[in-house]
């Protein structure tokens, strides 16, 4: 009886160790997480001025409509509305759903359990318009598909603009997960981060997405809601809980002494 209550505890402090690995940013940030996230919204609102950080932030009635069916076509329609937001042509970014899944399993760093990996999607170069290219299986997971689409998005506006090379930001990953939460897109972001998916026979394994993952995104949702001067924004009510609290722990962030 203790020994089964003994790995039982060691168990459930493994899977503590994992979520906390997964919620973790997945690079080292350049001078710590805040500094950094502070140093690149500063980047951002030089770069794209305060009238993309001041918009309506998107919320997800504003971009998933009622009866969304899981089809491409809806994805389709969603992919749009999202180009759209962030300024950027039809015919200059083309968006398919032609990425093959590959998702797969690996084990987490510490060995306790293994964890869902997966590829989702990919912004590719070409001669006459760039591209990205989204798994199928988006289309039935719309907050996970806004999130992954925002982000490829995001390469188009930092790479395919040339406002950025990827050999001088190594952290350009993270600054382009970064980047949806300045042109409001965090919510979707910060909700697709951490997920679990059950797998044929019942068992459930974790799913993390992104660069800055959950903690990181907090405190960046933190810091853009600072800048916009909101003390208690109402669409924090659209976050998953752990994001909100961590939200609501870091409001002091980028705000100045009254």
């Amino acid at each position: 009886m203790i020994l089964r209550l003994t790995n039982s505890i060691d168990a459930f402090r493994r899977g503590q160790r994992v979520r906390a690995e997964l919620r973790a940013p997945r690079e080292r940030l350049p001078g710590g997480r805040r500094q950094w996230i502070a140093k690149s919204m500063r980047w951002m609102a030089d770069e794209f001025g305060t009238d993309v950080l001041r918009r309506p932030i998107v919320l997800p009635d504003d971009v998933i409509p009622d009866g969304y069916d899981g089809s491409l076509a809806a994805a389709e329609a969603v992919t749009a509305r999202i180009r759209e937001r962030m300024d950027i042509p039809a015919d200059r970014l083309e968006i398919c759903f032609d990425l093959p899944d590959t998702r797969s399993r690996r084990p987490a760093r510490s060995g306790s359990r293994p964890l869902v990996k997966e590829l989702s999607g990919r912004w590719i170069r070409g001669e006459d318009h760039n591209r990205i290219w989204l798994v199928p299986a988006l289309a039935e997971d719309p907050v996970a598909l806004v999130a992954v689409c925002a982000h490829e998005a995001g390469h188009e506006i930092l790479l395919g603009d040339g406002r950025i090379s990827p050999i001088a930001r190594p952290d350009h990953e993270s600054l382009t997960d970064l980047l949806t939460v300045f042109f409001g897109l965090g919510i979707f972001t910060a909700n697709a981060a951490y997920d679990v998916r059950t797998h044929p026979g019942g068992r459930k394994l974790p799913l993390a997405r992104g660069y800055l993952r959950e903690d990181a995104l907090a405190e960046a949702l933190a810091y853009y809601a600072a800048l916009r001067d909101e003390r208690d924004p109402d669409w924090a009510q659209y976050l998953d809980r752990p994001v909100r609290r961590r939200l609501a722990n870091n409001r002091h962030l980028g705000r100045r002494p009254r």
